[in-house]
């Protein structure tokens, strides 16, 4: 009785194995997909990047460059609009200084 039970509870394990065995293969490619589906994204992620990083850095032609040409053009206009606007004043104080002296 005793080999019948090993014969039997053999088979089962077996059959408890290969399952297993099964299972775990099953676990393999789900874990494949899934990595070459996060590479793929992660791919996507550094090109975004990468874009982003090329428009906001880039010397000639990105954001910072835009910057950089905005800020010259304020302080320049805002140097000849100092320039201009004090001779504007000393024109017109001029012009009532003369309207007042003769």
């Amino acid at each position: 009785m005793k080999k019948g039970l090993k014969k039997a509870m053999n088979k089962q394990d077996k059959q408890d194995l290969e399952l297993i065995l099964y299972r775990l293969n099953e676990q393999d490619k789900s874990v494949q997909k899934l990595e070459k589906h996060f590479t793929s994204k992660f791919n996507e992620i550094h090109q975004d990047i990468s874009f982003i990083k090329e428009n906001l850095f880039n010397p000639n032609e990105g954001l910072w460059a835009e910057t950089k040409q905005n800020t010259q053009f304020r302080e320049n206009t805002t140097m000849w609009r100092t320039i201009i606007g004090g001779g504007l004043i000393a024109l017109i104080g001029d012009m009532f200084w003369d309207m007042f002296s003769n």
